[in-house]
């Protein structure tokens, strides 16, 4: 039976920016690069060392000196050819209520939906594979066109992240093809979009649908035959957070089609920090993988240094 049969504590070591709120993660040779949703434009590059990986360089996602604000960095893939990718949300933010304002100014704050247009990109940066050094960059805010005029997706634009909205937390790439997974919307019978598009040209699309027991998706991974997916709730409850295989084929069925319920397998929960029962797990990465076994990496959003663990994943 396919499970997570045994876990790893991994170090992390240096400034780590936002140490509480890592989101995405991504391998890449000897290197690792994590992401945050916190963070505004900058990513981290760590070196594996003897008792884990250490910070050894921060990587402005944009070429503008000055920044373009929180990005709200949710995926990040690298391919064969060293070319890491880098996605905002796409989506819109509802603000929280604060302990120290006043009831009115709660109140205020919980019927406000705001739009932030530097989330609506996703970047292209070619590393050196020897030093993680930036040699190149590329952005591409095609996307939110995308969004607006598929007849699916258009409807949830202007709804929040956490409530149904749009909320892209996902991003693999295989073959130049990107695979964006969608923590939200999940439609009715448990459907979750994941966009397959290049990079040239986002325009130019196909969107699958993957069930997932009602949960969104965290991130997607490349692997052999398929992709890993980390599966959690669309809103801010708790877990559970599991982990799934899936082919990379549409579910959706018809009688012109195979029986598709066995495109997605379920492999197991995810195994949360004991002394964080908050903790989210939000990044996947694999570090090898040999026949039926993968050697995969998870952080979790909510724990210092994102509690890094190695599993092996037995397929």
């Amino acid at each position: 039976m396919p499970d997570i049969q045994s876990s790893e504590k991994v170090k992390f070591a240096g400034s780590i920016h936002q140490k509480n709120d890592i989101s995405a993660i991504a391998a890449f040779h000897d290197f690792l690069v994590i992401g945050s949703d916190e963070s505004k434009d900058v990513i981290q590059l760590l070196h594996k060392q003897d008792q884990g990986y250490s910070v050894v360089l921060d990587i402005s996602v944009s070429s503008d000196e000055n920044g373009v604000g929180e990005i709200d960095i949710e995926g990040l893939s690298v391919d064969t050819e060293g070319m890491l990718y880098v996605i905002g949300s796409h989506s819109a933010k509802r603000k929280t209520i604060k302990d120290k304002n006043t009831y009115l100014a709660n109140r205020q704050r919980l019927a406000t939906v705001v739009q932030e247009t530097q989330r609506n990109t996703i970047f292209k940066l070619e590393l050196n594979p020897e030093t993680g050094q930036v040699m190149k960059r590329a952005a591409n805010t095609q996307l939110r066109t995308v969004l607006e005029q598929d007849i699916v997706l258009h409807r949830f634009l202007d709804l929040p992240s956490k409530e149904n909205g749009i909320d892209i937390e996902g991003l693999a790439v295989h073959e130049e093809k990107l695979y964006l997974g969608f923590r939200g919307p999940v439609l009715r019978g448990n459907y979750v979009p994941v966009m397959v598009t290049e990079f040239e040209d986002l325009l130019d699309y196909e969107l699958r649908y993957v069930q997932l027991a009602g949960h969104g998706i965290r991130d997607i991974t490349r692997v052999k035959n398929g992709f890993l997916l980390i599966a959690g709730p669309v809103g801010d409850g708790l877990g559970p957070y599991q982990l799934y295989f899936w082919n990379g084929q549409d579910m959706i069925p018809g009688i012109d089609r195979p029986d598709t319920s066995s495109f997605c397998q379920w492999i197991g929960d995810i195994p949360l920090p004991k002394t964080y029962p908050g903790a989210k797990a939000e990044g996947l990465t694999v570090l090898k993988e040999k026949g039926k076994t993968i050697t995969a990496m998870i952080v979790y959003d909510g724990v210092p240094n994102g509690a890094p663990t190695v599993f092996k994943i037995k397929r």
